[in-house]
């Protein structure tokens, strides 16, 4: 729930981080789970932490237009945008699994109970899109992420991402046909590799 009655802005503009806290902390879960896709979970802490203190510097230009939340995304993304520059100069582009070798969407819960032979199907096909993701450009898997995994609309995606809507929508389509042309494609790799196996 978005917490924008009351009087939380007000007080934040004067000062009252607490205020200010009690404001971010209502979205503070979404905020991590944008970073996690986005930087992987080992870095999503950062992220949400410097997203807080960077929205907290800035709260004098929230001008309320904007959604708090499509607001703090806007923040979110810029950070993880910053973080994930400073892994490209270190040579780690992209996301590590966790400890259990899961990639950031497999990391996502699944609360309905499935049967085990599902379970595996779908593991195996997490597995895939993983790497049909890492293989896309950055800019065409931030916006999936974003609107698939968040389920943000393409005007919210414009406004985190400060694109025009119509470069969002065409990024997302490219997007999709690339992720389609990469998953096609590995699928085809290991069936080449199931087939010298035998």
């Amino acid at each position: 729930m978005e917490p924008l009655s009351g009087d939380w802005l007000t007080r934040a503009r004067n000062g009252d981080a607490e205020a200010f806290a009690a404001a971010f902390e209502t979205l503070r879960p979404t905020v991590y789970a944008v970073a996690a896709r986005l930087v992987g979970p080992d870095d999503a802490e950062d992220v949400t932490m410097e997203t807080f203190l960077r929205a907290w510097q800035a709260v004098n230009q929230y001008n309320g237009r904007a959604s708090l939340k499509s607001w703090l995304y806007r923040i979110a993304y810029n950070c993880a945008i910053d973080t994930l520059r400073q892994r490209k100069r270190r040579r780690e582009v992209y996301p590590e699994p966790d400890e259990d070798g899961r990639g950031p969407l497999e990391q996502i819960e699944d609360t309905a109970a499935v049967h085990p032979a599902e379970t595996i199907e779908r593991q195996e096909t997490g597995d895939e899109l993983d790497d049909a993701l890492r293989q896309l450009p950055h800019e065409h898997r931030t916006v999936l992420l974003l609107r698939y995994a968040d389920g943000l609309s393409y005007k919210e995606i414009a406004t985190v991402t400060g694109i025009p809507i119509g470069t969002v929508m065409s990024r997302i389509f490219n997007g999709k046909r690339k992720l389609r042309k990469a998953m096609s494609e590995t699928t085809v790799t290991d069936e080449e590799e199931e087939e010298s196996g035998s």
